[in-house]
């Protein structure tokens, strides 16, 4: 029996691979074998389901001496953290705009699956089928994206990667107070025109959240945790 599940884990896994790299070939991807991602720990392999690309923390300890790189490293930050403040408010329109055309949006969560859309058409339906479903506009709690432990893992003069922790809470009229789920943010920057935009977002879901319908259209991949513990 453990032969047969880890088989089908594997097949799972490729399919994932096969799926992915579909759309690579497709639309503009970043390069998954991209020198800069870090190798995946065996913690991390521990922690379903399978992890997209991730950077290690930078721990050279050099300063930042350029002054362009410094006010770059700032704009990044304040892009990255921005993401908070607007999608809080429901400031949908300045939300999108944090984001590049090419946008690669990606989320893992256990017991839901894996999420991948490429592109702002994609990404725009996505997000108007999980986060903005029917019923969202009658909304009447206080739903936090919370950022914490902000770093920058990397930076050069046209990209930076941003990685922060995540913690999710719910504030109802009623005073009781729920958090909803943590994990990570690791956010690709780029600088087009004069400024930095995001041109990938990875949210690492610790949790695991209610699930929702996903579109069905090109840019979108959807690749279900199979796990028995899922069923």
């Amino acid at each position: 029996m453990k032969f047969i599940n880890k088989l089908a884990l594997t097949a799972v896994t490729l399919a994932l691979t096969t799926q992915l790299m579909a759309t690579d070939s497709k639309i503009k991807m970043y390069d998954l074998n991209d020198s800069i991602w870090a190798k995946t720990t065996d913690l991390q392999k521990r922690l379903p389901p399978k992890k997209m690309p991730m950077v290690q923390s930078d721990n050279s300890g050099k300063p930042l001496t350029d002054i362009t790189m410094i006010a770059d490293r700032q704009a990044a930050m304040n892009q990255v953290t921005a993401y908070s403040f607007l999608i809080d408010e429901d400031r949908w329109e300045a939300w999108f705009a944090l984001y590049s055309d090419d946008i690669v949006f990606e989320t893992t969560t256990p017991c839901f699956g894996t999420i991948r859309t490429v592109g702002k058409k994609a990404f725009r339906k996505f997000v108007d089928v999980r986060f903005r479903g029917p019923g969202s506009e009658n909304k009447n709690f206080a739903h936090r994206h919370t950022m914490g432990n902000m770093h920058v893992a990397y930076q050069d003069k046209e990209r930076i990667e941003i990685r922060t922790y995540m913690l999710i809470s719910d504030a109802f009229p009623d005073g009781s107070f729920n958090l909803f789920t943590s994990g990570t943010y690791n956010a690709t920057l780029k600088k087009r025109d004069g400024k930095w935009v995001i041109t990938r977002w990875y949210i690492e879901v610790d949790g695991t959240v209610p699930k929702s319908s996903i579109p069905k259209m090109e840019g979108i991949e959807y690749i279900p945790d199979p796990r028995k513990e899922c069923k």
